[in-house]
């Protein structure tokens, strides 16, 4: 949730869970360019989810000549910065209780520092086609989470597409008549749980705070929080690595995070959640076919068939009609 991952968490979790597509979208529209025709609405959001599908191919290449750390320390230097630049001026210093403080804090501990370092350690093992089957049960596993702790109902079809993509997710990790999971994937599976416990606290928060002040704060103490283990990080492959790596780093952490996350919550409301949200569920693939392309690795007939029963799942348990209330969100 990344469930991505990520700023998306805050932005998609408000509009998701709490309807304030309406402030994201004045805050956002005057610093991207204006209108876009409809028929080339769908074509950019299809292009922001291959962004995101993407990274965790990116991912993989950067583990080569960086160390799990600094890709994350880097990464997130770089889009604090590029958030600031794009939102500060939007930005109010909330005043809240201390709770709301403590809440905060505890959001960028484990939504923003522990998802993206957990991403990039399961990464070093696991293989990135499972890895992006498993993230794709975030949003699913939030929706459980909120089952026990807002007692939010869950109807016979949520419960179905649930059991449907976790038994995608467990046919995914088959091979040879047998299931492989190693360390790589279980700490994937951390990732996810990081990203759908921050999903909770993002409608939690939101009671509190805008989007903007929810994004901008987490993502400054997700950064603090990691500064205090520089030591962690190993310098030697840092001055190994080229400029290539390094821009590379630097600029997909910016494009990932940032750029494709703003395009999105500009031109989302255009064509509605609820279809928007079906292309999300093409990452999956996306991860694939660049795995084939890039790393050259042979996908397994069971992770195309755990695929397609993770999309079928998540699509049946959490699609709901917003077409016509992001329409007039839109309109305004």
């Amino acid at each position: 949730m990344i469930i991505l991952y990520h700023d998306i968490i805050a932005y998609y979790a408000l509009m998701k869970y709490t309807g304030d597509e309406n402030f994201i979208m004045k805050k956002l529209r005057n610093t991207l360019p204006h209108e876009l025709p409809l028929w080339l609405i769908y074509p950019i959001l299809m292009l922001c989810v291959v962004i995101w599908g993407s990274n965790f191919i990116i991912g993989k290449i950067l583990l080569d000549h960086f160390d799990p750390y600094s890709i994350t320390v880097i990464r997130l230097i770089a889009i604090n910065i590029f958030l600031w630049v794009f939102s500060s001026r939007y930005f109010t210093m909330p005043k809240v209780p201390w709770k709301v403080w403590g809440i905060l804090v505890i959001s960028g501990i484990i939504g923003i520092a522990g998802n993206q370092y957990t991403f990039f350690l399961g990464l070093v093992t696991a293989n990135p086609v499972t890895s992006a089957l498993i993230l794709a049960l975030a949003p699913i596993t939030t929706a459980i989470l909120t089952l026990f702790i807002f007692n939010e109902k869950r109807g016979v079809k949520f419960w179905t597409g649930a059991v449907l993509a976790f038994a995608g997710v467990t046919l995914s990790t088959v091979d040879g008549g047998s299931i492989v999971f190693g360390i790589g994937e279980s700490v994937i599976i951390l990732t996810m749980l990081t990203f759908a416990i921050f999903m909770v606290l993002i409608q939690w928060l939101s009671k509190y705070l805008n989007a903007i002040q929810i994004t901008l704060l987490t993502n400054i103490f997700g950064l603090l929080v990691m500064i205090p283990f520089l030591p962690a990080a190993n310098l030697e492959m840092l001055r190994s690595a080229n400029l290539s790596m390094w821009l590379l780093l630097i600029i997909s952490g910016i494009i990932v995070h940032g750029l494709s996350n703003m395009i999105w919550n500009k031109e989302m409301p255009k064509v509605g959640a609820a279809n928007a949200s079906l292309l999300m569920n093409m990452e999956p693939f996306v991860a694939m076919i660049g795995a084939v392309l890039v790393l050259g690795t042979s996908i397994l007939i069971t992770e195309i068939l755990g695929a397609i029963l993770i999309v079928l799942g998540v699509t049946l348990s959490l699609y709901r009609q917003r077409q016509n209330k992001s329409e007039k969100i839109y309109e305004k």
